[in-house]
Parts: C-alpha cells; sequence; structure tokens
C-alpha cells in the first residue's frame, strides 16, 4: 500500500510535498535586483549522472536519480533527454512499491522542456502504472495540453489552466535552478509541473554556504522554496496545503544539486547526493 508517508517522502522531492506552512518566503525588498530563471541554454552536460539517497530519521527510503542523454530531436526541435527515477527500498519498498520515471525533453537554446512523460503506480497499487503526458511545445499563454492514461486504456485530455505563459516541468525547473544567478534575496514565483499537477513555486535565494556531502566539504548556493498545488483551472487547490522545501547546488564550475530537504510531520526528508558523473560530452551552456 502507497501509504501517506511514503507518497509524502518521494512528493517531497518533486516538489509536491512538505510539512505544512502559512508563511510565504518574503519578497525581495525593491533594491535587490530580480535575476531570471533559465536565461539560455541548459547547464548539462551529455552522459551526465547524479544518484541520491531518500533518508527520514536515518532510516533509507528511496534512491533517487537524474540523468542526462544525449542530443536529440523532438518534432524537429533540438533538444537534450533529461530523466529522474524513483525508487523505494527496503522497508519501504515493501510497502508502497515506488517505481516513478520522469522524462523531460529540453530545448538546446532556451532550457524549456518541450515534453514531458511520467510513468508511475497508481496510488495504493503495485500492477497499476499512471502514465502522464505534458505537450510543452504546443502550450498556449493560458492552457498546456496534458493527457493521461492508467495502463493500456486510451490517453484522456486534462488540460491544465496557467496563470503565467512560462511553465516549468519538474526536470527542467531543477536544471534551472543550476544557472540561476542574482544576490541574495532574489525570488521568483514560477509554475512547475510535477506528474499531472501544476505547482506554484515562490523560490528564494536564501544564503552561501558550506556543506558537508559524501563528495567532500562542498562551497554550496542554498535556495529556500514555497509551494501549494493547483487545480486544473489555475486556482490553488483547497485542499492543497502550503509547503517548505530547500535546495542546496554547489556554488562552482559544476553546479551540482546536493541536496533537497523537504519539512513534513514525520521530520526532514533529505535527499542527500551520494555519486556524480560528470559526462563525458561538451557541455550545452559554456
Amino acid at each position: 500500500m502507497r501509504t501517506f508517508l511514503v507518497a509524502s517522502v518521494l512528493g517531497s522531492l518533486a516538489l509536491g510535498c512538505g510539512a505544512p506552512s502559512s508563511t510565504p518566503i518574503t519578497p525581495a525588498a525593491p533594491a535587490v535586483p530580480a535575476a531570471k530563471l533559465g536565461d539560455g541554454a541548459p547547464l548539462v552536460t551529455p552522459g551526465e549522472r547524479m544518484t541520491y539517497r531518500v533518508v527520514l530519521g536515518g532510516v533509507e527510503l528511496a534512491a533517487m536519480s537524474l540523468g542526462i542523454g544525449e542530443r536529440t530531436e523532438l518534432a524537429g526541435n533540438p533538444t537534450i533527454l533529461v530523466q529522474g527515477h524513483a525508487r523505494s527500498v527496503g522497508l519501504a519498498n515493501m510497502i508502497a512499491a515506488i517505481d516513478d520515471t520522469f522524462t523531460s525533453w529540453l530545448d538546446v537554446d532556451t532550457g524549456r522542456s518541450l515534453r514531458f512523460v511520467v510513468d508511475e503506480y497508481e496510488t495504493n497499487s503495485k500492477v497499476n502504472i499512471e502514465h502522464t503526458i505534458a505537450d510543452l511545445a504546443n502550450k498556449t499563454a493560458e492552457l498546456l495540453p496534458i493527457t493521461f492514461a492508467l495502463n493500456d486504456a486510451p490517453p484522456q485530455p486534462e488540460p491544465q489552466k496557467l496563470r503565467d505563459p512560462d511553465v516549468w516541468d519538474y526536470n527542467a525547473f531543477l536544471v534551472a535552478l543550476r544557472s540561476w544567478e542574482g544576490p541574495v534575496g532574489t525570488t521568483q514565483s514560477v509554475e512547475v509541473l510535477r506528474s499531472r499537477w501544476l505547482w506554484r513555486v515562490d523560490m528564494k535565494i536564501r544564503s552561501k554556504e558550506r556543506l558537508t556531502t559524501e563528495l567532500g566539504d562542498l562551497p554550496a548556493l542554498r535556495f529556500d522554496g514555497h509551494t501549494y498545488k493547483v487545480d486544473r483551472q489555475g486556482a490553488k487547490d483547497p485542499k492543497s496545503d502550503e509547503r517548505d522545501f530547500s535546495i542546496w547546488i554547489s556554488d562552482d564550475d559544476g553546479r551540482v544539486p546536493l541536496l533537497i530537504v523537504a519539512r513534513t510531520d514525520y521530520g526532514d526528508v533529505r535527499m542527500e547526493i551520494v555519486d556524480y558523473q560528470p559526462g563525458t560530452g561538451q557541455r550545452l551552456r559554456p
């Protein structure tokens, strides 16, 4: 059974869960200049791979990976493939059996996602697979085409109304954070697609810190996030709590995502890096 606890753990990794909060991120003072998220080519290298463990209270619940594929094309547009994979392990696997894959085709010049495909177990099932496709290449300023299917059933349309003309999927958003620059205190509000649902996310460049990881003691840039789920009409989902999380990315040339912490009622869920492979191709962003 996919319990609330385990679902919360993996949802938190995709900006979808954490402890309820009534305190949104305070907007930056007017003196802090805005820095647009994700301008230019994505900061990725073909063959690059990051591996993480997901821990709650010292217990490993899941493994997570983010891999960069080779250059390809989607409907004639040059793209690069980015794929995330989350898999429950140990006791959590016996309880929830989570095995979710998130695949994005990112435009090599802008880093914007053109297509987002999610394959994941249905809640409370170890058999049924949900298939979601977001056709970001054909979105309008107000509407994002999404289809959903269970197992081999014909896909059904689930169009999503947008508040902003710009929208990210989870993979593209994490990649965009790698190149986000600005003074401490800079904020940005965006819409991020996780699986079938859209989330409103307020991000803030919090601080420069030192972070001890399995890769060593590294300089890191900390981002704080505040989020809530959006319904199909583009309004805040009345059943969704507001939630908080933090992301640390190495403050060096590699700009590697090192740690994600989501605050839950059960304690902090931590997605900690355990391995990094830099890839062998040419990095898309100089």
